[in-house]
């Protein structure tokens, strides 16, 4: 059918982190672990990989002397700086709201280069933002995930505890576009205390299984187990107000939240950070609240400020020439949405925020 390429099969250790039906059905590979993980993510890593391949052939016509070598560094180089631009051009700023982006000083220039390396800044993963305030986006997750066609109308749609580790559909002529225009048009849950059952009572759960694992119960395990401390402890380390009761945290989150959080602890202190986190009334503008974005506009202050490799940045032997950055500036999901699928030919400016069917 002449349809843009897959991710190469999983042929080694097929069944690590995959639940196959059969011997003969393999899921993907790629740079990352947990690519199988659920489609939507199998979903963005083949968005990447075609638009790689697709700059390292535009790059290879531009210099046939170009060995597969220099073509795969310069194409990766590219690939980047490209999903650095969009996460904070078009993602932070939905997630964070301005005024929060602007307080870590997260937005981006909009010509010239950027002076703001620190050497002394360790650009490595903060372990709350790993292990609790990144994992935000459970509280995101849909019951059901959707395929729209490309006149953005709805298809039908798949319980996400079938798309667990199970990538399959993605054989399947059409489909992977058919799953993007679903992720442009379904609406996402708000980021609150309600968690689809799908990942707290089906996940990984096995064929034929009635229940799976619960997510929720993995992070607060994860945070216990990586020693983070609680979630009073970040709002100290945030500048933002403790609680010595539970009365005092009326206001920051539900009061049908505190009531509970009062009948399974003892202090305000004995909270764990991923569970107080999505439990808070998120930032006017933006979708988080005051503690979670404050640990993950720091995480990308010190992604930013600490990358000797950052796209903006001069005086660098990886550091673009101006109209080099000014190609990438340019650069939206939405283009690389349009280069990368096969049928699609209309969605809105910022495939983050639904369209508007009235425009």
């Amino acid at each position: 059918m002449g349809l843009k390429d897959l991710l190469p099969l999983k042929l080694d250790v097929p069944d690590e982190g995959c639940t196959r039906p059969n011997a003969s059905m393999y899921c993907f590979e790629a740079g990352e672990i947990r690519v199988n993980e659920q489609l939507v993510l199998t979903c963005m890593h083949t968005l990447l990989a075609r638009e790689h391949n697709r700059l390292a052939k535009e790059l290879a016509h531009i210099n046939p002397h170009w060995d597969d070598e220099t073509l795969f560094q310069e194409a990766r180089r590219i690939n980047i700086a490209i999903v650095q631009h969009v996460t904070f051009n078009e993602f932070l700023p939905i997630l964070l709201g301005k005024d929060v982006m602007e307080k870590f000083g997260l937005l981006l220039q909009k010509d010239g280069y950027w002076n703001g390396y620190d050497s002394s800044i360790n650009p490595g993963v903060i372990d709350a933002f790993a292990a609790a305030a990144y994992r935000f986006g459970h509280s995101l997750l849909p019951t059901a995930v959707e395929r729209w066609s490309k006149a953005h109308k709805f298809i039908a749609s798949k319980r996400l505890s079938d798309l667990i580790r199970r990538p399959y559909d993605l054989y399947r002529a059409g489909v992977f576009d058919e799953y993007f225009m679903g992720l442009m048009n379904q609406v996402a849950q708000a980021m609150d205390d309600s968690i689809t059952q799908e990942v707290t009572n089906h996940l990984f759960k096995k064929v034929g299984a009635r229940f799976g694992m619960d997510l929720v119960s993995f992070n607060m395990q994860r945070g216990r187990e990586y020693g983070l401390p609680g979630y009073m402890e970040f709002r100290k380390f945030c500048g933002l107000p403790t609680s010595d009761s539970f009365e005092d945290m009326i206001g920051s989150m539900s009061n049908e939240t505190v009531r509970k959080y009062k009948s399974i602890f003892e202090h305000p202190n004995d909270v764990d950070l991923w569970s107080g986190g999505v439990c808070e009334r998120p930032l006017p503008g933006g979708m988080l609240g005051p503690t979670f974005a404050c640990i993950i506009a720091t995480q990308f202050s010190y992604s930013r400020r600490g990358d000797r490799f950052w796209y903006e940045l001069p005086h660098q032997p990886s550091s673009f020439t101006p109209e080099q950055l000014h190609e990438i500036r340019k650069v939206r999901l939405a283009r690389l949405i349009c280069d990368n699928t096969d049928l699609i030919d209309t969605i809105q400016l910022f495939p983050m925020v639904l369209p508007d069917h009235e425009m």
